[in-house]
């Protein structure tokens, strides 16, 4: 696998980021019911934010093929903290070590833009989600208010720690 990380081309990929979001939030929620209005008005938003370098918006390759989706930025209303809206990888490469390769790259990311930790929400029912998290040292903090059904994680970045999966 010759995995690479490239900013989304919206113009050529948006079908993409909507299959794969789709796909992420039925993973969350195991229903689609909801996702018409938690998606509106995407691609606006996404155009706008690329703009923006605090934001990430990356599509992960192996050779030709786009095989995932990372969305994320480098602060949130924690100082020095950045957050995670999306780590999606399509079925066929779950469990094949690029979700590992995409926290590297998350973490890598935003140490550089001086983050000190980092947030996400989970699925409280994603237990797969949520095992690959705890395993990277992610610890839950509460639920998220906003997102029903869903949990909030902290990770601390202050170090690249190799003692996490490689």
């Amino acid at each position: 696998m010759a995995l690479e990380f490239r900013p989304i081309n919206a113009d050529e990929h948006f079908a993409f980021c909507m299959a794969f979001r789709r796909d992420a939030y039925v993973c969350t929620f195991h229903s689609d019911q909801g996702f018409s209005a938690f998606i509106a008005d995407y691609e606006g938003r996404m155009r706008a934010r690329l703009a923006d370098p605090r934001w990430y918006y990356i599509h992960i390759w192996d050779e030709n093929r786009i095989i995932g989706q990372l969305e994320f930025k480098s602060f949130s209303d924690e100082p020095a903290t950045g957050y995670v809206h999306l780590i999606y990888i399509i079925p066929d490469y779950r469990g094949s070590g690029v979700a590992d390769a995409a926290q590297r790259y998350i973490e890598t990311r935003l140490l550089a833009d001086g983050c000190r930790a980092v947030l996400l929400t989970v699925g409280q029912k994603n237990e797969r989600a949520r095992r690959h998290y705890r395993r990277w040292g992610w610890q839950r903090v509460g639920r998220d208010q906003t997102l029903r059904g869903t949990d909030i994680f902290r990770r601390s970045l202050t170090v690249l720690n190799e003692s996490y999966p490689v």
